[in-house]
């Protein structure tokens, strides 16, 4: 027993001498520098506190608060989502169960006979325990790691969450923008209807012309070949309303004709860049899996060292040598020597896996930052742009105003008409197309920044 003893120290002590134990980092960075300030926020410091209410709340917009409150209930992608952390809770459970004694019951019968003579029955049954002493934390860091992967798959779904809502804001407004161009063409068509008519009399009367005539009558097709394709997408963003919310696209309009794309001005808080890693729910989850990578390196380490077991057993023997209760209990260890490289092998592999989980946190921590930026300045150009089409379509009102005059005079021709109309109308539509964008800026501005979604938590119980 003393040698054993000895071989076992000596094995344990050439084997820690070799590699020592890993420590995990519960808090790691991005390689990158975390910076101070996003640039559009240094005259903004009152926009540096994190909002904790839903950022569609901050949209006032009724409808479109119940849809998002039905596609975080219903989303086929979010029930997906939910059996993935049930997955991987499942596997948690099964790592950590390995801490602990298993035990199990055995027994076994047996009755041999040849003609008239033969063994007697004999029998025994036990409970028999199984121990793996989990001294060097393998069991414990590999646990670890599953837990921190059930982490992962929860912020997966935290920013499936924010997705879905986001998408399902995007939908609402292009159904929103959608409506209000059906209802520009239809105004634009009733208005070239009324100026053909006109048209036509002047011809009538030998003041106009036919070219005129068939100007107007182009404009008229015109108008009228823009309202098919409005229609149609009007209905690609119902029907993608309808799958969101977890329904079948069904043809019927779930947005209301009196919405508009107007939203408050003021921007949302948005903190610092270096608090993106807390309220991004994409760089948490980065984080976790590559923090249980982390943990993976040390189970791999610890495979490296001795493994110490328990095992025992008690219960009721009846054999023809011995009838009565037996209780059994040893200890044993197994210290690799010489695999070859192959648990060292498996160490170095968990570094690289941890390295290229770190880049990856990185990468995405920068664009993240980028998506902040990009979000903030497109807002306030597209502000720019849209100030600066509202000031051209003041322009042409009074330019159409004034060739209409010129042309109801008989001064001039119906060409500067023709013109001025086409003109106006092309910065109309433009105008909604591009307030549609600017809404889309501000919903990817809530997205980037993480924003809080505060809906009832669809983490499994």
């Amino acid at each position: 027993m003393n040698k054993i003893l000895c071989l076992y120290t000596a094995a344990s002590i050439t084997v820690m001498t070799g590699c020592s134990l890993h420590e995990i980092d519960l808090k790691p960075a991005p390689k990158a520098g975390l910076l101070g300030a996003y640039s559009k926020m240094q005259a903004m410091p009152h926009l540096t506190q994190q909002d904790t209410s839903p950022w569609w709340e901050d949209l006032n917009r009724p409808e479109l608060n119940a849809l998002i409150q039905e596609a975080l209930t219903a989303n086929q992608d979010l029930a997906q989502a939910v059996s993935r952390i049930k997955q991987a809770r499942a596997l948690t459970t099964q790592t950590r169960s390995n801490l602990f004694p298993q035990i199990n019951a055995e027994g076994n019968i047996s009755d041999s006979r040849q003609g008239s003579s033969g063994q007697p029955r004999t029998g025994e049954i036990a409970g028999a325990l199984s121990w793996e002493i989990d001294i060097f934390n393998r069991i414990s860091a590999a646990a670890q790691a599953d837990e921190l992967e059930e982490i992962a798959r929860v912020e997966d779904m935290n920013a499936l969450r924010l997705s879905i809502s986001a998408e399902v804001a995007n939908a609402f407004f292009g159904a929103v923008a959608s409506k209000q161009r059906l209802k520009l063409l239809n105004h634009q068509l009733k208005t070239d209807n009324d100026l053909l008519e006109l048209v036509k009399l002047r011809k009538d009367n030998g003041v106009g012309t036919s070219v005129e005539v068939l100007q107007q009558q182009s404009q008229v097709a015109e108008s009228n070949s823009l309202i098919p394709p409005a229609e149609s997408e009007l209905r690609v963003f119902e029907n993608r309303l309808d799958v969101l919310t977890g329904n079948a696209a069904d043809g019927q309009d779930q947005v209301l004709a009196i919405e508009t794309l107007d939203f408050v001005r003021e921007l949302p808080p948005a903190g610092v860049p270096a608090n993106l890693i807390f309220n991004r729910p994409d760089l948490r989850a980065v984080q976790a899996e590559l923090i249980a990578s982390d943990a993976d390196i040390g189970a791999a380490i610890a495979d490296r060292l001795p493994l110490i077991t328990l095992d025992g057993s008690y219960g009721y023997s009846d054999t023809a040598s011995f009838s009565g209760p037996l209780g059994i209990i040893m200890s044993s260890f197994v210290q690799p020597l010489l695999d070859w490289g192959q648990r060292k092998a498996e160490v170095e592999r968990n570094k690289a896996v941890y390295e290229e989980r770190i880049a990856a946190f990185t990468q995405l921590y920068l664009e993240a930052v980028e998506d902040v930026e990009n979000a903030l300045y497109q807002e306030q150009k597209q502000r720019q742009y849209i100030a600066r089409l509202e000031d051209r379509r003041a322009i042409l009102e009074d330019t159409v105003s004034e060739t209409e005059a010129l042309y109801t005079q008989g001064i001039d021709d119906y060409l500067p008409v023709l013109n001025a109309l086409q003109e106006l109308r092309a910065v109309e539509r433009d105008i909604i197309t591009e307030q549609l964008t600017l809404i889309n800026y501000r919903i990817a501005l809530y997205r980037a920044l993480g924003s809080s979604t505060q809906i009832p938590s669809h983490d499994p119980q």
